[in-house]
Formats: structure tokens, sequence, C-alpha cells
């Protein structure tokens, strides 16, 4: 009777062991089948959301409508989050019992899981090559606001929104090797009117502020003598307004070429003090290219304290050809010997510049002050291969010399010289530019200049 009932028992146990077997193992048996099907489907067509519904319908016990699919199908984003809840309510009914229900909280951390951050699924992406519909109905897809702002990079790793262009921001750059420059215009009006414009002043010295500046300029045959007060804090460098400015009346045009001018610049610190800023030497008006009636003629002049010295530099310019100047220093004469130095060396700097910027740099040899006068027969070339006839007047040289017959002895600039058009400077260095340009060859004494304490 015992071994009746032991026998039932385990024979119970058989049966119910088998059913439970049963039931768990065939779900299963019909998702991995399914799962070969999707496999064979994505190995030959690339996967799209009308394969996965297509195939679930075959499987699940309500179907969708096909139509219905079609015409909501990449429309818009709100489209897609409705086609993929369908999904996932029907992947509930068929795989319930497997996979737990998936709360708004837990989907983001599945999601992670799944699919890299970095490569957020969007319309403006292609698709994957593999697409599992069960991982798939588990997340929640949205997709980024459309916004025609936004720029995307095709083909493209990652995808850059809004790329703004930079912006380019204009930058004055002061150069601290500039002198202390007035930039000024002369317009002859047709009035009979002489109209002198005070633009700006740049490259001031760093130890002057000035609360006031006052500008001296006086034309001569004429005897006319005109000054402009300016009452503005300058430090380093000023703008002026269109209202700075000085009329000279009954001026004849015709008798132009006799007149010269002249101006000095003086200024007020910020303790009311005087100071002495330096002066613009004479602009001759024949020196001057295309003055003519309401043809405004732009100067930038540097603003310095020089008085002539007794020192002659005999100078040449030639033009070789369109890419190169020759410059000739023959003979020097009128130099001061020491006779306490008499180990004392000097020699010339030669300087090319455009618009008081240097472009290219020269040295003499080293000559002994032993003599108030000696030859130097040292010739050099310049190259202005971007500058053409047009433009050429940009250009000018500065011939300093320098000697250390000083008790420090220390080589510094004892008086100097400029060659450039009446545009940049005054004095005879204009008058042989001008005669340069007409023969393209001139040769010419030169006094020079030295710096007044």
């Amino acid at each position: 009777m015992v071994l009746t009932i032991i026998f039932g028992i385990i024979a119970a146990v058989c049966l119910v062991s088998s059913l439970i077997f049963y039931v768990f193992m065939r779900p299963q048996n019909n998702l991995n089948s399914s799962n070969n099907e999707k496999q064979q489907i994505i190995h030959s067509l690339r996967p799209s959301i009308d394969m996965i519904i297509k195939k679930l319908d075959e499987e699940l016990p309500f179907r969708l409508s096909t139509s219905s699919n079609k015409t909501n199908r990449s429309s818009t984003p709100v489209d897609h989050y409705e086609t993929n809840e369908l999904i996932h309510k029907k992947q509930h009914r068929s795989a319930g019992s497997i996979f737990p229900p998936i709360t708004q909280t837990r989907s983001p951390s599945l999601a992670t899981g799944l699919f890299p951050t970095h490569r957020p699924r969007s319309i403006h992406r292609r698709q994957g090559s593999i697409v599992d519909p069960n991982q798939l109905a588990l997340i929640q897809f949205t997709l980024p606001p459309t916004n025609n702002n936004n720029k995307y990079r095709r083909r493209s790793v990652a995808i850059c929104n809004s790329i703004n262009e930079t912006k380019e921001n204009s930058i004055t750059i002061r150069d601290p090797t500039l002198p202390c420059l007035l930039s000024f215009s002369i317009t002859y009006l047709t009035n009979s009117q002489l109209k002198v414009q005070f633009n700006s002043l740049q490259s001031l010295p760093s130890t002057i502020h000035l609360q006031q500046l006052t500008i001296k300029v006086k034309l001569t045959p004429d005897g006319k003598e005109k000054s402009l007060c300016i009452k503005k804090m300058i430090m380093n460098e000023a703008t002026f307004g269109d209202e700075n400015f000085i009329l000279f009346s009954n001026i004849q045009f015709e008798k132009h070429n006799d007149r010269i001018l002249s101006m000095t610049v003086n200024g007020k610190d910020l303790h009311k003090k005087t100071i002495h800023l330096g002066q613009i030497g004479k602009i001759h008006f024949n020196q001057i290219n295309k003055f003519e009636k309401e043809n405004r003629i732009d100067f930038i002049h540097e603003v310095e304290k020089m008085k002539p010295s007794s020192v002659e530099l005999l100078i040449a310019l030639r033009k070789k050809d369109d890419q190169h100047i020759h410059v000739d220093l023959s003979r020097i004469k009128g130099l001061k010997i020491d006779q306490k130095k008499l180990d004392a060396k000097c020699y010339v700097k030669i300087l090319l510049l455009d618009r008081h910027r240097i472009l290219s740099t020269k040295i003499t040899k080293f000559y002994s002050l032993n003599s108030s006068n000696f030859n130097i027969g040292e010739q050099f070339d310049f190259n202005i291969l971007t500058f053409d006839s047009n433009n050429l007047d940009r250009l000018m040289f500065m011939f300093s010399l320098y000697s250390n017959s000083n008790p420090a002895n220390e080589y510094k600039c004892i008086a100097r010289v400029k060659l450039a058009s009446a545009v940049f400077c005054s004095g005879s260095g204009t008058i042989h530019w001008q005669q340069f340009k007409l023969r393209e060859s001139f040769s010419m004494w030169h006094t020079l200049n030295k710096e007044q304490h």
C-alpha cells in the first residue's frame, strides 16, 4: 500500500514537471524562431519600422492597419512616437511573461545599456545595421525638435548643432617704434579759401598726458598765421572731429606754387604746464602732387624738435628697374672733431619706410672721426617689388648719422635727413624725391638736422 502511494506521487510529480516544462519552453522556442527570421530579414534588407510591425502582426493576436501605417510613416516626430507606443503594447502581450513591466524611470537605464549615448536616434542620421524588435519595444524614442537654424554636418561621426560663424574684430595695432605723428589734410575751396583739417595725433610719448592741444599754422609769403585750440584729454593718441580745422581766406589759386606752410605744436599737461611737442617743417606747395581745387590732400608728418646742423651728406638715388632703388653715399663733410675723443667712430644707418613704418635697414662701415670730411663711397640696393609707380610716394628714406663721441661712449643719433614726398616729410628731401621721380636718377647735397634740446 505504501509503495503504491509513493509511485503515485512520483508519477504526479513527473506529469506536473512535464506540463511546466512544456508551458515555459514553447514561448521561448517561438521567440527564438522569430529572432532567426528577423536575422534573415536584416541580412537581406535594410530594417525599417514597417518591416518590424509586419513581422509582429503575424504573431500577435490583433493587427494594425497597413494604410494607417503608410500615412503616419516619417511624417512628424509625433507619428514615430505613436508607432513605437503600439509596438510597445503588442510586445507586452506576447512577451509579458519573460520581460517584467518597464516603467518610465527604468526605461532610460535600459536604453543606456543598449545604445551608446553619443549616437541618439534622429531622422538626420542613418539607421543601424541590426535592430532587435524586442529591445526596440522597451525604449521610448523621442526626436529632437525641428529647428531651421540648426546646421548638421553630413557623413560625420558627431552631429554639431547650432554652429555659429566666428566674427573677426578689427584690432588696431600700435607700433611702439613710430614717432609722434600728426595727420591733417589741405583743401583749396572754390571760394578762394584754404582749409587745413586736422584728423588725429598718434604715438604721443607715454610720459606726456595732455588736456589741451594748440596747433599754430603759418602761411607764407602771405604772412597769415592762425591757431587752433583743441581741449581734449590726449594719452598716446587722439582722433579729432570735423570741427577742428583752420580757414585762410582770400587765397589766390594761381599763386599757390609760391606758398609755404609750417606748423608749431604745443600742449598743456594735467598740471596746466605748457609743453613744446615740436614743429612740422616747411611744406612747399609746388612739391605737392595733384594740388587742385576741391581736391583733398592727406598728410602724415612727424612732430619733431629739429634744427639744422653743420653736417652735410652727398646722396644719390637711382632706380635700376621696377624692383630696386639704388642708393649711393659718396661723401660727408662738416663733422666736428672732439680732441678728447680721437678714437671715436661713426656710421650711417639707412632706413626704407612705408608711411613711417620700417621696411628695410642698411648700415655703412665704421669710420674714424679724425677728419671733418671724408669719402664714404658705399652703395646699397633696396627691394621695392611691391610698390609700383602709383604708390611709390608711400616710401621714404631716412639717413641717420650715429657716433660714440660722448662721455658714455655709446652710439647715438646726432643728425638725420629724410627723402620722401611732401606728404610725409618736409625740407630739402622733398626736392630730391621729386627730381628722382622725374629723372629716375638724382644726386644732391643734404644738410642733416639735429635734435633741438
